[in-house]
């Protein structure tokens, strides 16, 4: 079939499909149950798990703490007794494997995603329909292991599907779908790579689209950018008719997959086995929150090691780590393993997940509906200078959020960090000196940018490239203004990379010093001869405000070399020059992440403390427990009680003259919440 005449076909299909819901009972329209946080156990069946025992698997994920699971329905293996001629039926399967744990879920209050993928078709059906088939750029298909890879413009994954999901979805009351391998997949399992698809289909939407021939993944780049366009669109309409179809049947089913568009929850996946930046899904969760409007974040923690590894588990609180910055962000808990948990083969770390589900389903009450109370927003980059920062304002527990000059309310933040902020655009320049002159205070690392008013438009006379050996000299006088402890054993830090040199505009308070002049060599050559008088931080007052600004990436340096005096200058910058007067105040080991939130409606906010102490190199161990852990927080309201919520403790705490509430706590294992009831 043509891709014209399927196209036809399709328009009057859905047009059947449309009156054919228009005919059924209207459903009533739910609330978007999803932007609540919920805690999934995706179960990846294989084959094989059909004659698992379906009262265990319930009993399991009620006990493992998840009230939505996500269970393969169908796709590549159909787990439920269809009756389509090109839907594979499980030959493991005796009865209704969907039908029968569905009703029992739903008895037990647990919600059901039904998992689909329409990526592969079984090679007895793709022999029938090979115009259904991906073909590679030499002209093959791709069969693996009895599975046929499909191409998304061929008739199964046009029409097919659609056949499939109304079929599962008027057969049974799921409450919602995910798609797995969407898109347009170039390689198979093995990460054996077969190039762009080269299928008749694909050619011919690709000429009418642009008038081109169908490059291949070496051609012409202006061919592979329209190629690029060509595919966002492809998978745009797809899912715009798969959300049609869907949500005519029943409004309330979530729609979750890897993509953004016509979809409610987006699906992320932590899955490197040795763990990512250990702030990653921090920035998946809020910056996910923060840009996608009336949408939720699945990020699963995935509990094997590797695709080749699928039955052996990452470390246990590795997968802690991740659930739990997931949690304190607002997003929702994901745990993906392969089969039901009755057959897991390497457990150790069902029962630290578990513990945060426990404690999750436990404490909804304080969980599910907050905001964040981070007084300090830091500007969302990417590159080294910006992983710095993250790890300082970590590192010194200064709870941040994320943000964006297009998503975000600056006037929010006590305090704005812009890490290079050489490449802001003149119109956030703009949105920064009203932030400033309104009483904002601002920090920026690396290059000024040449329209900012609010440093009084410093000209830049030079940029020192990198060299081997720089610094900058923090005198007797940098000490007394930046008002920190640790630098008194610091007449310096080393700089590597670039140093942007400026002519400060009048009334600006240059401090630091960069010493440029240093030889470097053998021990005996290995000094310098004076200190120069370019300012190595300018901090200047603007209206209400304050603006300073590190001419080199002070994060960068943080991040590649680990020198503590870098922090250093940073905090006593944001504290002390700049007078943030942050509500919250921490004092204990680097270790600790803390994550601070609040009830919208004002009735309390809660202290999320993480202990990161059992990481080693590539291993991740119990954490040790970190005692008597300070508290200072300037409440929003007189405080009625302060208490643990995973201890279950109540605190003594005492309120000093000017209304800051100390409190002290005692232990902290792996985790805690600190709740601050108000009057």
């Amino acid at each position: 079939m043509s891709l014209r005449r399927s196209i036809l076909a399709l328009i009057i299909s859905m047009m059947v499909c449309c009156l054919w819901s228009s005919a059924r009972a209207e459903q009533p329209v739910q609330d978007k149950w999803w932007l609540t946080p919920h805690r999934l156990l995706q179960t990846n069946l294989r084959e094989i798990d059909a004659t698992m025992d379906t009262d265990q698997y319930v009993r399991e994920a009620k006990e493992f703490g998840a009230n939505i699971v996500l269970f393969n329905v169908g796709g590549i293996v159909a787990n439920y007794p269809t009756e389509l001629e090109y839907h594979w039926r499980n030959t493991f399967m005796n009865g209704d494997l969907v039908g029968e744990t569905l009703k029992k879920l739903h008895k037990a209050d647990i919600k059901m995603i039904g998992r689909f993928d329409f990526s592969k078709i079984n090679e007895k059906y793709a022999a029938k329909h090979p115009e259904w088939l991906y073909v590679s750029e030499k002209g093959k298909h791709v069969n693996y292991n009895g599975q046929v890879h499909t191409c998304v413009m061929g008739g199964y994954q046009q029409d097919y599907l659609l056949d499939i999901l109304k079929e599962a979805l008027t057969k049974y009351p799921l409450d919602g779908v995910f798609f797995n391998m969407i898109g347009f997949p170039q390689t198979d399992y093995s990460r054996v790579f077969h190039g762009i698809c080269q299928c008749e289909n694909c050619k011919e939407s690709f000429k009418d689209f642009c008038g081109l021939d169908l490059p291949k993944h070496n051609g012409n780049p202006q061919t592979l950018r329209k190629h690029q366009q060509w595919k966002g669109i492809q998978v745009d309409r797809q899912f715009g008719r798969v959300r049609d179809l869907i949500k005519s049947i029943r409004s309330d089913i979530v729609i979750c997959t890897y993509t953004v568009q016509h979809i409610d929850l987006i699906r992320k996946e932590s899955g490197a086995p040795l763990g990512e930046e250990t702030w990653d899904d921090v920035e998946r969760a809020q910056w996910t929150l923060l840009t996608t409007e009336n949408k939720q974040l699945a990020n699963t923690t995935v509990h094997f090691y590797q695709m080749i590894f699928r039955h052996s588990a990452a470390a246990p609180y590795l997968h802690s780590r991740r659930l739990w910055q997931q949690m304190v962000n607002g997003a929702w808990l994901d745990f993906y393993c392969i089969g039901p948990l009755q057959r897991l083969e390497d457990r150790a770390g069902i029962g630290p997940i578990s513990d945060i589900y426990g404690f999750h389903a436990a404490n909804e009450k304080w969980l599910l509906n907050t905001e964040s109370a981070a007084d300090v927003g830091l500007v969302r980059h990417d590159g080294d200078d910006y992983w710095g920062w993250v790890q300082i304002l970590s590192e010194n527990h200064i709870p941040f959020d994320l943000v964006s000059f297009m998503h975000s309310n600056l006037k929010r933040y006590r305090t704005l960090i812009v890490p290079e902020s050489g490449g802001v655009k003149d119109e956030d320049v703009r949105l920064l000196d009203a932030y400033v002159k309104g009483g904002g205070k601002l920090l920026l690392s690396g290059r000024i940018p040449n329209t900012l008013t609010c440093l009084g438009r410093p000209v830049l006379k030079k940029t020192w490239p990198l060299r081997h050996s720089m610094y900058v000299r923090i005198r007797p006088e940098d000490k007394m203004e930046l008002r920190v402890d640790g630098l008194k054993d610091f007449d310096l830090v080393h700089l590597r990379g670039d140093f942007h040199e400026y002519e400060p505009a009048s009334g600006t308070d240059q401090m630091l010093r960069l010493i440029h002049d240093v030889m470097y060599g053998p021990p005996e050559k290995c000094y310098y001869n004076s200190v120069s008088d370019i300012p190595a931080l300018l901090v200047c007052e603007y209206g209400n405000g304050i603006a300073a600004s590190f001419p080199f990436q002070i994060g960068a340096m943080y991040r590649e070399w680990g020198n503590l005096g870098h922090p250093m200058l940073a905090v006593g910058t944001l504290d002390n020059l700049l007078k943030s007067g942050r509500r919250l105040k921490i004092e204990t080991s680097p270790l600790v992440e803390a994550t601070h939130r609040r009830d919208p409606k004002g009735r309390f906010e809660w202290i999320a403390l993480y202990n990161h102490s059992g990481r080693l190199e590539n291993s991740f161990h119990p954490p040790i427990p970190i005692n008597d852990i300070e508290i200072i927080l300037q409440p929003l309201k007189d405080v009625k009680t302060v208490r643990l919520l995973k201890d279950k403790q109540q605190l003594v705490f005492s309120v000093t003259k000017n209304g800051q509430v100390n409190v002290t706590v005692p232990e902290l294992k792996q985790y805690e919440v600190l709740l601050f009831e108000y009057e």
